[in-house]
């Protein structure tokens, strides 16, 4: 005889995740993302920026992207996921002082190597950050420090050879060991992202670059046909810049080609960008993850600068497009920043869809590259930097993808990623399940009843459901244990149990997600139950309620069979049903046409509430009024019903139908608690 036991149904389900991500816009995202253990975390960054330290490594290497973002993801990651020691981390995000020269940089790199250097002046700056790096070096392993050192070698050879002049005066020490990684990798920039994330032992694909690692120079139109020459003009906070189109140039633009294009025509500079843009292509392992991904999200950020850029890949919509079954979400930006003034929420989402169809020349569906758009409703303009307005939301034509609420995280102007998260997180793990449904045979008296309503549950498909299924009875017997082990799915005797209560330990364990409810006195075909559970494992519902009233001749032939001698009395009870019917339709606002059913399947929440007892008379009248009270989504279904006469089994009674009345007034007006495990995705 098998006993109930703790093992574990399955095993973890893992949500794989790929997050469109800048620098910093979507670190609430990423953070909480990278924090659950049930998700498989990718970020895709594109490598466009050439503003500050990270644009004079570029033009000092002059073939590479730029490595700030990468390196900000990566050290923010490692922090989260305490990869590698803290030291290391502050040490790549340490900045050189404002007007560092190349041989106090030098010196710092023979700091790290071990080698004691005499600082500047006591009490300078200089000699204050040379004090700082030798204090961080007593937090870095021996493995890591030599790694380091060897990167930045790299870098050291190049610039000793090359004799290119590089400006240090603020560069953080991140970037100089990325264009050493870049180096010892042969220039090849996305081996050099994948050497740099293994620096702070990072999982492998975490963190990917957009295309190939091909070279490329991002540049703007604004909306007076201006030219934006490059990433950094684009984020100048001091400008407020109405942008109108984004390109991807395969060298930056010469001062005599920007002096041109201020004079130049509307249809002259649009001649020249496309004739200058440089064609790309997609990172194959990131197209990879967005194949496998179930939740594909576009962060918040700089626009023009971070996100539409990764967007405009060739080949990544269409990429975007074949994952059908993922969630794609695009999160709109709270406040307003110098790429997007006086944009609204509806204007992010038209130019997400503009450049992920390639400028429009893709005939993608839409809701095969975004599925929902989440837009932020704050009701209040308390902050100095102004919110983003909602727009014309009529323009979008399908309302269904779109979700509006207050998604900030009080005022802080940062997004509640968990608000705005865990729905969709949970609402795929419950998809992925499977569905874990604990079959409760009740009245179980015969063995052969049980094994027809088991044989019955295999004719029915039970194997064919997207579910793990274990079935507990209660008998001084047990079945056959040749016959228990040739069924797909568990089954328990629980006469072990406390006989007032043999099934509250089932019904307490938090592995089931639903339980069912299944009469099986003779009188309910086990196909039913099948029936039941595939309707539930959607995930939509709270409950499937089995209707007899809604198999109209199963129903006729039970009055028929019971009340033969007695028409008035069958009458009676007839009526006596549609009142307890009226009764919850009065109350609760809900007619539920079977009462008294014996065959149901409830969210195991509900279950899990003190005071439930299977055998109680009234025990429907106890699950319903609290399935009601919550405004549950039940589901009623026609279920097939055999009458058996009222010599072999007790029938519900008038006396027992005027109690039902009276106790479903009582609960209605009890207080009555939400089980505290009921999900709240009802829009997913």
């Amino acid at each position: 005889m098998k006993t109930l036991g703790s093992e574990n149904l399955s095993g973890q389900t893992k949500v794989k995740v790929v997050l469109f991500s800048g620098g910093r816009g979507s670190r609430v995202l990423s953070k909480q993302l990278i924090n659950n253990p049930q998700v498989v975390l990718t970020l895709a960054i594109n490598g466009y920026d050439d503003g500050a330290s990270t644009g004079e490594v570029r033009r000092f290497l002059g073939d590479s992207l730029g490595p700030s973002d990468f390196r900000k993801n990566a050290s923010r990651m490692a922090g989260e996921l305490q990869s590698c020691s803290r030291g290391l981390i502050e040490t790549l995000d340490l900045r050189f002082p404002v007007g560092y020269s190349m041989n106090e940089a030098i010196n710092s790199f023979r700091i790290l190597g071990g080698q004691s250097i005499s600082g500047g002046d006591k009490g300078s700056i200089r000699s204050e950050f040379q004090a700082k790096l030798v204090a961080l070096l007593a937090d870095i392993g021996e493995i890591s420090r030599k790694a380091l050192v060897r990167k930045l070698s790299y870098f050291e050879e190049e610039l000793l050879r090359t004799q290119y002049p590089f400006s240090f005066s603020d560069c953080s020490i991140g970037n100089l060991v990325f264009a050493g990684c870049f180096l010892e990798m042969g220039r090849n920039f996305n081996a050099a992202v994948e050497d740099y994330c293994n620096l702070l032992s990072l999982p492998a694909g975490l963190i990917e670059n957009v295309t190939d690692g091909a070279n490329a120079y991002l540049v703007a139109l604004d909306e007076h046909h201006r030219v934006l020459a490059s990433e950094a003009d684009i984020v100048n906070a001091n400008r407020r810049n109405h942008i109108k189109d984004i390109y991807l140039l395969h060298r930056p633009l010469t001062g005599a080609e920007q002096n041109w294009l201020k004079s130049a025509s509307a249809d002259e500079i649009k001649r020249f960008l496309e004739k200058q843009s440089k064609t790309l292509a997609p990172n194959p392992r990131l197209l990879q993850r967005i194949a496998e991904a179930d939740l594909i999200i576009y962060s918040p950020g700089t626009q023009h600068s971070s996100l539409f850029p990764s967007y405009l890949t060739p080949g990544l919509g269409t990429a975007i497009a074949k994952n059908l079954k993922a969630i794609k979400l695009l999160i709109t930006n709270l406040q307003e920043d110098a790429e997007i003034p006086d944009s609204s929420a509806v204007d992010i989402i038209n130019k997400a869809v503009y450049y992920l169809k390639e400028k429009n020349l893709l005939q993608i569906p839409t809701p095969c590259l975004i599925t929902h758009y989440v837009i932020n409703d704050p009701n209040h303009q308390d902050q100095d930097t102004p919110y983003i307005p909602l727009g014309r939301l009529e323009t979008l034509e399908d309302p269904r993808l779109v979700r509006i609420g207050n998604y900030e995280e009080g005022v802080t102007g940062r997004h509640n990623a968990a608000k705005i998260l865990t729905p969709f997180i949970e609402s795929f793990l419950k998809k992925r399940g499977p569905w874990k449904m604990a079959v409760l045979l009740l009245d179980t008296h015969s063995l052969n009843k049980i094994t027809q309503t088991l044989l019955e549950m295999l004719r029915g498909g039970i194997r064919d459901l997207p579910a793990e299924i274990l079935v507990f009875y209660q008998s001084p017997e047990s079945l056959s244990p040749d016959f228990v082990s040739s069924l797909p799915f568990e089954v328990y005797n629980l006469s072990s149990e406390s006989p007032e209560a043999p099934f509250s330990k089932v019904l307490k364990d938090p592995r089931f997600d639903y339980i069912v409810l299944f009469e099986s006195s003779g009188m309910y075909k086990g196909e039913d139950i099948v029936n039941l559970i595939s309707l539930l494992t959607h995930g939509r519902l709270d409950a499937v309620w089995g209707s007899r009233r809604l198999s109209v001749s199963d129903i006729h032939q039970s009055y028929k069979l019971r009340y033969r001698h007695n028409l008035v009395l069958g009458a009676i009870s007839y009526v006596g049903s549609h009142i307890l019917s009226l009764a919850y339709l009065l109350l609760y606002g809900r007619y539920i046409s079977d009462t008294l059913s014996g065959v149901r399947a409830i969210k195991a929440s509900y279950l899990r509430a003190d005071g439930i007892d299977l055998k109680h008379k009234y025990v429907n009248q106890h699950i319903l009024s609290m399935l009601l009270r919550d405004r549950a989504a039940i589901f009623e279904t026609p279920i097939q019903f055999f009458p058996i006469s009222p010599e072999k089994v007790r029938r519900t009674t008038v006396l027992d139908g005027i109690q039902s009345l009276l106790t479903i007034l009582q609960w209605r007006f009890k207080s009555l608690k939400r089980p505290p495990e009921l999900g709240e995705i009802k829009n997913i």
